[in-house]
């Protein structure tokens, strides 16, 4: 399946996924520490 761009997690074949085009993306991205952790370096002051 590959990863969601929007949480950079690997989608898992357990029905959480829905196919946009040829990209799969999660439903509901799972929260867990480490994707919150990722979100927060993600986001840099000066991106507007």
């Amino acid at each position: 399946m590959g990863t969601c761009p929007k949480c950079k997690l690997r989608i898992r074949r357990n029905g959480n996924h829905i196919k946009l085009g040829s990209t799969w993306y999660h439903k509901i991205c799972p929260t867990t520490k480490a994707a919150r952790a990722k979100k927060v370096v993600g986001t840099h002051p000066s991106n507007g």
